[in-house]
């Protein structure tokens, strides 16, 4: 028996009455986004509706996203390279391990962009590391032009390991989906041109994204009712 739990996050408007003085961007990108949580064996499978503007001074032929699960993918990805495997002396289980697939991705126009998916690794040009994807458009999008995508992805959390995954009924599940990177235009932190900043995976590092509006609905087994938190509005 499932139960169905709906999440509605709004990083750029939330607690409006607090921001008065000090207001957030507006947001780059929306999101609605439903996935399904399967806690017995780990897994979880989504659909991200993503509309995102380009909101740089010069056009862009590609889109690059974060897919941080892949972090956890196996003891060659630059996150256990840098760790050596431990965080805080605490070690992945065997039996641990987790990742991410993106099994489609298409424009609202039916444009496939799968068959361009390329992972890279521009922090540390190791091979073994996919926690940072392009794909290629079928044309550049110009300054202030919004392109919309339905992605579809499943993975696996990893055993509750350095801030994510799941012990028994307890789940921590953080960064788990497709998540766009930033596009940043010229000028920007000493930028000479427009480009996309999309760091792999770091064993000392944080998270860099736009501000964006989320709507998120998550399906989880009955007995998790009551028991959900989440940043934003519910």
């Amino acid at each position: 028996m499932l139960h169905q739990v709906g999440l509605l996050l709004l990083t750029a408007a939330a607690q409006q009455g607090a921001l008065e003085s000090h207001r957030l961007p507006p947001p780059v990108y929306q999101v609605t986004m439903e996935v399904t949580v399967n806690p017995e064996d780990r897994t979880l499978r989504g659909r991200e509706v993503l509309r995102w503007q380009n909101t740089a001074s010069q056009p862009t032929d590609e889109l690059q996203f974060h897919l941080y699960l892949n972090a956890f993918a196996n003891d060659r990805s630059t996150f256990f390279r840098e760790s050596g495997g431990s965080l805080r002396n605490i070690g992945m289980p065997k039996d641990g391990w987790g990742f991410i697939v993106v099994d489609g991705i298409k424009t609202a126009d039916g444009h496939d962009l799968k068959p361009t998916e390329e992972f890279l690794q521009p922090d540390d040009g190791n091979p073994d590391d996919r926690t940072v994807v392009r794909y290629r458009l079928p044309a550049p999008l110009a300054p202030g032009e919004t392109v919309a995508l339905e992605i579809h992805f499943h993975g696996r959390l990893p055993r509750v390991f350095a801030r994510n995954g799941i012990h028994r009924d307890f789940i921590l599940a953080a960064q788990w989906f497709p998540k766009i990177a930033v596009f940043e235009d010229a000028g920007m932190r000493g930028r000479q041109d427009a480009g996309w900043n999309c760091h792999q995976y770091h064993a000392h590092s944080e998270f860099y994204a736009d501000f964006g509006n989320y709507d998120v609905t998550v399906v989880l087994p009955a007995r998790y009712a009551g028991k959900i938190g989440a940043t934003g509005r519910k």
